[in-house]
């Protein structure tokens, strides 16, 4: 990699992280409107407590059921696997709860997440064509089947980092940086789909064809996003935000095609 590249790759990656904090500061800006977006939040995130509740109650349980799996003996070792384990389910189940949050809080809270995207546009210039009409129905059922796409390939994302999570010593740190970055990234796929809809990219593989010619832009603002949604009522407070930020990405991606 030259000086030249170096450079573009850190501008891109500072670019991504910009336009994910811009999102956030919307809340100054337009409070009443990204108010109304955190009710669905609510909704999913009181659901979701119970599941994740259940699993921090038994991830000690688990950790030492899986260094028993890997046929690890009593003592010493077996505490230290355990540990390792269980550190490694809590990463990779953080990419699955971070995908499972957005997908439904998206599918919940669609006219309040189109509002507010479609505010951003009008704040930042409107759209540069005229807006794609999509009904209501065609939009809900397009959500659902990309929700499961979504939630079928956190998964198997999960799986893998928690294959990854089992390596001694760094696997869960590792674990964790990759599901930050793989995970932002298929989040940013998934918030971004309302204001490339608006701009008639209706199809998944487009959105991400469109994205991918800036993925570290959009990586850096996916794990962004991600690490804000880990916090305590991280996910509820900025998923509108994050819908904001969302489509300054798209706009951005967009002025470069």
């Amino acid at each position: 990699m030259t000086a030249a590249d170096a450079s573009t790759a850190a501008s891109e990656v500072i670019a991504g992280v910009r336009t994910a904090v811009a999102g956030l500061r919307l809340w100054a800006r337009e409070p009443r409107l990204l108010g109304l977006g955190v009710l669905p939040g609510v909704v999913v995130a009181a659901g979701m407590s119970i599941v994740l509740g259940v699993l921090l109650f038994n991830l000690g349980a688990i950790g030492s059921g899986l260094a028993d799996a890997l046929g690890v003996d009593g003592g010493r070792w077996h505490g230290l696997v355990s540990v390792t384990a269980a550190a490694a389910v809590l990463a990779a189940s953080a990419v699955i709860s971070v995908a499972l949050f957005a997908s439904l809080t998206l599918t919940v809270g669609q006219p309040f997440f189109e509002a507010i995207s479609r505010r951003v546009d009008e704040v930042a210039g409107g759209l540069e064509g005229a807006e794609a009409e999509e009904g209501w129905g065609a939009s809900l059922a397009r959500g659902l089947r990309e929700g499961a796409l979504t939630l079928a390939i956190s998964i198997a994302m999960s799986l893998a980092l928690l294959l990854v999570g089992l390596i001694p010593v760094v696997g869960a740190g590792a674990a964790f940086a990759l599901g930050a970055v793989l995970g932002g990234r298929l989040l940013a796929i998934e918030l971004t789909a309302y204001p490339w809809a608006r701009r008639g990219v209706l199809a998944r593989r487009d959105r991400v064809r469109l994205l991918t010619r800036h993925r570290l832009r959009v990586m850096a603002f996916g794990a962004t996003i991600f690490l804000v949604f880990l916090l305590p009522l991280g996910a509820v407070l900025a998923m509108p935000a994050a819908v904001a930020g969302a489509t300054l990405l798209a706009r951005d991606t967009e002025a470069a095609r």
